[in-house]
């Protein structure tokens, strides 16, 4: 009975996993795959303190909107605007966000960790990332204080 069981299991699993993109009777789209490598400068971000001590406490808010330079750091090429919610005290928060360049939007979602490198889900995107999937490496760079920058590097996945 038991193996009865099994091989039918068997064939219900290779019949879905067979069905694919294919399931239409139309050939599975063509993805192009693509890098972004991006610097963002935190220059107007707000924390709001869900505590009457105003101290690091789970739930507070973190908004931001900053502007993003190319990956040589030189020429403001995009925004960025989000938020992110405190989950643990002095280690990550959860976040999501939008990046504003001029060919479309890409929206990202997942932790950012207060010292370690983070890295996010792609969840769709606009213009030329409609349908986009992949993930959003988040890097800390090494600047003088009171200077605050970020490596993003998208690795981006859309159909064409």
């Amino acid at each position: 009975m038991r193996r009865a069981f099994l091989m039918v299991c068997l064939a219900a699993s290779t019949t879905l996993v067979g069905c694919g993109d294919e399931s239409n009777g139309q050939p599975a789209p063509d993805y192009v795959r693509k890098i972004i490598e991006l610097v963002e400068h935190v220059e107007n971000e707000t924390v709001t303190h869900t505590d009457a001590e105003k101290v690091d406490s789970v739930g507070d808010i973190l908004t931001f909107a900053n502007p993003v330079f190319d990956k040589a750091n030189a020429k403001q090429v995009a925004t960025d605007q989000g938020y992110c919610i405190r989950t643990e005290v002095g280690k990550s928060w959860e976040c999501e966000w939008t990046m504003f360049l001029a060919d479309g939007q890409i929206t990202v979602a997942g932790p950012f960790f207060d010292t370690e490198e983070s890295e996010l889900a792609i969840t769709g995107g606009t213009g030329a990332y409609v349908q986009a999937s992949g993930e959003m490496y988040l890097g800390f760079r090494d600047v003088p204080p009171p200077k605050v920058e970020y490596d993003f590097v998208y690795h981006v996945i859309v159909p064409y």
